[in-house]
């Protein structure tokens, strides 16, 4: 009864402060609106703190939560109804930000253009800086060009560099979550069985569906995984960004300074162009002899394991084909090559000339070429034609044997359903929804990444299971159904395991980070006020649009959204991309400051109120409410 008359009492001071505050001041309406677009996790939670700390200073914030399946996450690519939106850059392996940061970038979410002030020298500083053979001066020009890029433009506030953790049974030896299951496997073994493990021969993941085994076709992470499963990549990559001599390509010269050489190792051979799209788990065993084996676009070859070697011509083919517009989705990627072909006097060996800038006719250097080097092998036998059409790369490398409704040809249909490589792994069957299993080949080239030394395949059989709910997915793991997970959305679960000894779980700085972008087309952000230069001698360098971006990300706390989302685990990133390079310190970095977001909005012309509205009692009284109705709670 007492606290009944307490709550009574509270609420009614809540009603009548409220009141006092409505009459004795004026309400201050929000200066304009903003649509925040983003998926369903934790962007949206994310947004829900995006829109708490703008209305602070005068900014509404109306946050739409799309669904989660590919078409609504990537729609603001594509579109302009939006103002703001919260992504991410993912395992970026290169400084060549251009796609994102130029206004002919494929993937120019920002809608940067050269009308917006500083935008053209922007990318003429990019241009340069991935041309510069110097390390010293490449890094002073990408230095410079951050803080332009974040100082006078700012498309984007940088939020976090994700730490991913990864839990395996402790039964599991020989995981290195630095180099990710792929790499790990052929070091891999169990030391005995975990609760609800029946075979140490077995291995089962969790992804959602794949949706395209072609490398030149895949837009998505599942079909990406599966594709490096059955493949191995032509030059290797560590996780320090660095190439490798430990795959497919075992050596490399630099003939001049424009001109490489690169060896691939001997004595492989193409896995077995099974057809398994009618496979199922009844089926027999995968047979060179019994499994129908599928016959390529070449002169309708086939390949039983032991007939087509993997030599110079599959790596060629394949970065043709991988900067062709006629068969790739991305061929700007590989604009770099201006000629790639197979070396006179050695199968084994191919050579591939570079250029920096195909667009002008002296060649200059393009330093990042390394990390594009590691693409996934296409069997040349199986895709490639006879046909005489010549076409161009989009580097201006010549090509023969693409032409237009190659993709519609049988051999390029069924290797988006039913690939084969020369990986470790071959596809043995799939159901739709529910797993794809995969068989160890025995035809693998039987070295391991990390180190190069010779290794076998412990894990004879591997599942990948399509469960899409990561809930769901962490319960089929501790249930012993899994024998890994991703533990990065799960704090609470993640600390209960790392005091377990029945788990190992391991963590990993993400090569990219998330970050709220600004949708610079819009009013009031940018539009025609990115053309608005503001008075003043402290902010004669800024437009108006500019200006209220600054106080956007002022205003933001990202140490708390840190602290409240990710236990503070987090590492807060300021810069427009990873860091490649030592730079120390970096001078534009957007604290939490809500005093500096109120001056930016002045200088932007929005003058902030005299008298704030007295929201701080009422505010103390409902956590105050909270609290004894916890307390009754619990008793």
């Amino acid at each position: 009864m007492k606290r009944r008359i307490a709550l009574s009492v509270i609420f009614y001071l809540i009603i009548t402060f409220s009141i006092v505050n409505a009459v004795g001041e004026e309400t201050v309406e929000p200066y304009f609106t903003l649509v925040l677009r983003t998926n369903v996790g934790t962007c949206a939670d994310y947004g829900l703190y995006v829109a708490q700390y703008l209305r602070a200073i005068g900014i509404e914030v109306e946050v739409t939560v799309e669904s989660a399946d590919f078409i609504s996450f990537f729609e603001p690519y594509m579109t302009v109804n939006f103002d703001l939106t919260l992504s991410a850059f993912s395992d970026l392996k290169t400084p060549d930000m251009r796609d994102y940061y130029t206004e002919e970038g494929n993937l120019n979410l920002f809608h940067l253009n050269k009308n917006i002030p500083y935008q053209n020298e922007s990318e003429t500083m990019q241009n340069e800086a991935v041309t510069l053979y110097d390390g010293g001066e490449r890094q002073q020009l990408y230095y410079d060009w951050q803080i332009l890029f974040m100082d006078n433009i700012l498309p984007l506030l940088p939020l976090f560099g994700a730490r991913n953790y990864v839990a395996t049974w402790a039964n599991t030896i020989g995981y290195d979550g630095r180099w990710g299951i792929v790499d790990s496997l052929p070091y891999i073994e169990y030391d005995g069985l975990h609760e609800g493990q029946e075979s140490l021969a077995e291995f089962s993941i969790a992804d959602a569906n794949w949706r395209d085994l072609n490398p030149l076709q895949t837009d998505d992470t599942s079909s990406s995984f599966l594709t490096s499963l059955i493949s191995e990549s032509i030059v290797g990559w560590s996780p320090d960004l660095a190439p490798l001599k430990t795959s497919l390509v075992i050596d490399w010269n630099l003939i001049e300074d424009f001109h490489y050489t690169f060896t691939m190792r001997d004595n492989l051979y193409w896995n077995p162009s099974y057809n398994v799209t009618g496979r199922s788990a009844s089926s027999d065993q995968l047979d060179s002899a019994t499994t129908p084996l599928m016959a390529g676009l070449k002169n309708g070859e086939v390949s039983d394991g032991t007939n087509q070697k993997v030599t110079g011509k599959d790596a060629v083919f394949t970065y043709l084909a991988g900067a062709n517009s006629i068969v790739a989705e991305n061929p700007s990627n590989q604009n770099w090559i201006t000629k790639v072909y197979v070396d006179p006097a050695d199968e084994l060996k191919f050579h591939i000339e570079i250029d920096g800038n195909p667009l002008t006719s002296e060649h200059e250097y393009y330093a990042d070429f390394w990390s594009s080097l590691p693409q996934y092998i296409l069997p040349e036998f199986f895709l490639n034609s006879t046909d005489s059409k010549v076409s161009y790369t989009s580097g201006g490398a010549k090509c023969t044997g693409f032409y237009d409704g190659i993709l519609d040809t049988d051999p390029w249909i069924y290797y988006s359903t039913s690939a084969f490589s020369c990986g470790k792994y071959m596809l043995d069957y799939y159901i739709k929804n529910s797993v794809t299993v995969l068989q160890k080949s025995p035809y693998w080239m039987g070295y391991g990444a990390i180190d190069g030394t010779e290794q076998d395949l412990d894990i004879e059989t591997f599942n990948v299971r399509v469960i899409p709910d990561i809930s769901a997915e962490l319960a089929e793991f501790k249930a012993g159904n899994l024998d890994i997970v991703d533990l990065t959305s799960f704090p609470s679960e993640r600390k209960q395991m790392q005091a377990d000894p029945r788990f190992e779980v391991q963590s990993t700085l993400n090569n990219g980070f998330s970050f709220l972008a600004f949708n610079m087309l819009r009013e009031n952000i940018g539009g025609s006020d990115n053309s608005v230069w503001i008075n003043g001698t402290e902010f004669g360098n800024y437009t108006k649009a500019c200006a209220v971006r600054k106080a956007i990300c002022y205003a933001i706390d990202r140490g708390e959204i840190n602290e409240v989302i990710h236990d503070g685990v987090y590492l807060l990133s300021h810069k427009p991309m990873i860091n490649f390079y030592s730079y120390g310190s970096f001078p534009i970095i957007y604290h939490h400051d809500l005093d500096l977001a109120w001056k930016w909005m002045e200088a932007a012309g929005y003058e902030s109120p005299t008298e704030t509205v007295s929201l701080f009692l009422p505010s103390c009284l409902s956590v105050i409410i909270l609290i004894i109705i916890r307390k009754k709670q619990k008793n």
